[in-house]
């Protein structure tokens, strides 16, 4: 669940946003002044930031510069100044985004849907490593590699797979789940091929292996038989130097 906090000193405003955004599953914090908007940062990060620039107590764009010092939390300004210099300075100082009032509620939801999936993604990609026994997945790089060994040679719809199968963290993946999702990263893959790509990666994984790597669930799908563990590129590396 997404935490969004929402600056605005408009009571009906907020509490319309709130509600909105509340029944489409963000959990929502409300600030009507810029002191609040201080104590809240102080006590949590959000994943996104809704800023109103006209608070009773402080300029928006004063309060976004002074955030910017200590973080880098998404931000949109949603503010009845529509003049272009005021747009500028706010995105000038840091802003990821600029709603004018009025706006379309609708609209704005999927705005900052659309960038926190963004967002979401790019942090993935910059972190994502998974071990599971001896192997090491670097999503980012795309790389599988055994410890101490060199990269193992994968296509890009068995490393997709692994990559969904990792991901679960060796709960079971729906067999139509994991084709949508093989589908997401480009991989050409129809119901008939994928047995045939789990055969391929269960040879290169864990040849002559009595217990295959990846495991059939009858009638559902497949998950992996390793513990799965998220490490980072720093622990990673210092292991690897050690």
């Amino acid at each position: 669940m997404h935490r969004l906090l929402l600056v605005e000193d408009d009571e009906a405003l907020r509490t319309t946003l709130r509600d909105y955004f509340d029944l489409k599953g963000y959990a929502v914090v409300e600030a009507g002044c810029g002191h609040d908007f201080r104590l809240v940062l102080a006590d949590q990060q959000p994943d996104l930031i809704l800023l109103d620039l006209n608070l009773p107590d402080a300029d928006g764009v004063k309060l976004l510069r002074e955030l910017r010092k200590t973080s880098q939390a998404p931000l949109f300004v949603v503010s009845g100044r529509s003049d272009e210099a005021t747009r500028l300075k706010a995105l000038d100082a840091g802003a990821d985004d600029y709603v004018i009032k009025p706006f379309n509620i609708r609209e704005l939801e999927l705005r900052v849907r659309n960038f926190l999936q963004r967002q979401l993604g790019r942090n993935q990609l910059a972190q994502e490593q998974w071990r599971f026994g001896p192997w090491l997945l670097d999503a980012r790089r795309r790389i599988l590699s055994a410890q101490g060994g060199p990269p193992l040679s994968t296509t890009r719809g068995e490393f997709e797979l692994l990559l969904c199968l990792v991901r679960a963290g060796g709960q079971v993946v729906a067999r139509d789940r994991i084709l949508a999702l093989l589908e997401q990263g480009n991989a050409s893959i129809t119901p008939e091929s994928l047995p045939v790509l789990i055969s391929r990666l269960r040879r290169k994984l864990s040849p002559g292996a009595e217990q295959h790597i990846i495991a059939t669930a009858p009638g559902i799908g497949y998950q992996l038989n390793l513990p799965v563990e998220q490490v980072d590129s720093a622990t990673d590396a210092a292991h690897g130097d050690g």
